[in-house]
């Protein structure tokens, strides 16, 4: 029985939570603190973790394509209609970035940083301690796809308890859901709030256990 949510990384000023779903929600920072945030939930009987890192799709390759060979333009996909020149501008980014991220990809704590940025790697942390507690963990959006990933190349065993939500369809992140073969709970495909992803995915998840 799904009674309450840990959200990590969520912006709630923006949108009301209540609006979607009665389910009680308690929302934390990224922070240093993440991995104690995560245990004390599960210790007060949390039933979901939501995790939300980044919406940038380039630093979110970046991490994924440090342990694929394709280079930085497939990891994109193909340039939007009329957005040629970003596209253009993200590829280049994504190039050099992937120059440095292929070559520390050993150090997940420094690939994790270098990629999402300080403290990610707690929120790492926090993510393998919540699969590993059993408590099922919904990533949304690119950044936690990508931390996900990262952490099931070491564990597959987390695979029965992350779910993902809203996949930009970008190759990169095509890749990384391959890779997890997790349960995709909730796929709008739109550019929707990030908290609304997750009160949309952890109704769904609701609904299925009714």
């Amino acid at each position: 029985m799904i009674n309450s949510v840990l959200a990590l990384g969520f912006d709630s000023s923006t949108f009301n939570w209540s609006d979607l779903t009665p389910i009680a929600i308690d929302h934390k920072k990224i922070t240093v603190e993440n991995e104690n945030d995560v245990n004390k939930a599960i210790d007060a009987n949390v039933s979901v973790i939501g995790i939300y890192a980044s919406a940038d799709l380039v630093l979110a390759g970046g991490l994924i394509g440090a342990f694929l060979t394709i280079d930085a333009a497939s990891l994109l996909g193909k340039s939007s209609v009329g957005n040629d020149e970003q596209w253009v501008k993200n590829v280049a980014s994504l190039r050099d970035l992937l120059r440095t991220t292929r070559t520390i990809k050993s150090e997940v704590k420094e690939v994790i940083t270098k990629t999402l940025g300080e403290n990610y790697f707690e929120t790492f942390n926090a993510l393998n301690t919540a699969c590993a507690r059993q408590t099922r963990t919904i990533l949304v959006g690119p950044g936690a796809i990508a931390l996900g990933f990262v952490a099931m190349r070491s564990n597959s065993k987390l695979k029965d308890y992350l779910l993902i939500a809203n996949t930009p369809s970008i190759p990169a992140l095509s890749e990384a859901i391959k890779f997890m073969s997790c349960r995709v709970i909730m796929n709008t495909k739109e550019n929707t709030h990030p908290l609304a992803e997750l009160a949309l995915a952890v109704s769904s998840l609701k609904a299925s256990e009714l």
